[in-house]
């Protein structure tokens, strides 16, 4: 990955822990370098500010749609991530291609996450990622739960239930200040 780059990427910042983010885009540019995909589509739910845009269409020359439910974010797509008329938007521009790399960054509540990896993970067939896997992880009473299905993404993983075989998970995640972590299901 070209460093000078991604370092004047970095302004402003992302909402991302800089070397869980660095870590994410490396992997993500291996397995596209791998797999010879050149133009890859990204889509993530959730897009803050759109500031990962860039990031995706410069280093990794993708086809970015973000999607949010606040116009204030400057999304591709406006809207929740739920609502059918936002999946046919994003459908409309996928024109029957799969999605390389999903990331998940919407509500980061438990069933809201699970409901976007139902939704969103059959037009996936490479990458989804999940921010925050570690957000709020040992404080009780918060609300933000991607640890949860996170940590239940695992454990289908580990006992092999049909659907869950051909998946590799990794977590990336160093345990300092926000605790926020990204973690990546791979299919095989």
């Amino acid at each position: 990955m070209n460093i000078e780059l991604f370092n004047e990427l970095m302004t402003p910042k992302p909402f991302q822990f800089r070397p869980e983010w660095q870590l994410f885009l490396e992997l993500c540019e291996m397995y596209l370098i791998k797999h010879k995909i050149e133009n890859p589509i990204v889509v993530e739910l959730g897009c803050w500010r759109n500031r990962q845009k860039k990031f995706y269409e410069q280093i990794l020359n993708a086809e970015h749609y973000g999607i949010d439910i606040s116009a204030s974010h400057s999304p591709d797509i406006l809207g929740n991530t739920h609502d059918p008329k936002v999946m046919n938007s994003l459908k409309k521009k996928l024109k029957g291609r799969q999605i390389d790399i999903l990331f998940i960054d919407a509500s980061h509540d438990y069933g809201d996450v699970k409901k976007d990896f139902e939704l969103y993970s059959p037009l996936c067939d490479r990458i989804i990622a999940f921010h925050d896997i570690e957000s709020y992880r040992y404080l009780k009473g918060k609300k933000t739960r991607v640890w949860k299905f996170w940590d239940e993404l695992k454990r289908n993983v580990n006992k092999g239930v049909e659907g869950y075989r051909h998946l590799m998970l990794v977590s990336l995640h160093q345990h300092r200040g926000g605790n926020m972590g990204i973690g990546m299901v791979i299919k095989e």
